[in-house]
């Protein structure tokens, strides 16, 4: 009879430890888990950043290429785009001569040099491209 009892009280101390030990399994696979997570994040947005960067080296190198004495290229923005794999940049671009200056507004490709949107204006006010004042009149 003694030995019966015994065995009754070891049952749920049993229970309990192997609830325990997989309870705190869980808890360490779960917290790997999270840790190879936020690795990947840091690796991505390490990546993102160096892609920026090296965005923004082509863009400086692209502007001093384009720009000469009678053209004026200013960088507006610049972004990796992971659907082209490339860099794509938004530039104005002033173009001196007797009539005026020509102002154009371009988003490139630099990686490519390829024109995926432009347009442009004149500051010459009797021009039909006449880029404004800046009045509302």
């Amino acid at each position: 009879m003694h030995f019966l009892r015994t065995k009754k009280r070891w049952g749920p101390i049993l229970v309990t430890l192997v609830g325990l030990c997989v309870g705190t399994g869980l808890d360490e696979a779960l917290r790997l888990a999270r840790n190879r997570n936020l690795k990947t994040r840091h690796q991505d947005i390490s990546e993102a950043f160096q892609r920026r960067a090296r965005c923004r080296e082509f863009a400086n190198d692209f502007v001093k290429k384009s720009s000469d004495d009678n053209t004026a290229l200013f960088l507006e923005r610049i972004d990796f785009s992971p659907a082209r794999n490339s860099c794509i940049a938004a530039v104005s671009r002033a173009i001196s001569g007797k009539r005026g200056t020509l102002w154009s507004y371009e988003t490139i490709d630099i990686l490519t040099d390829e024109t995926l949107f432009s347009g442009g204006c004149n500051d010459d006010a009797n021009s039909r491209i006449f880029c404004g004042d800046g009045r509302n009149e």
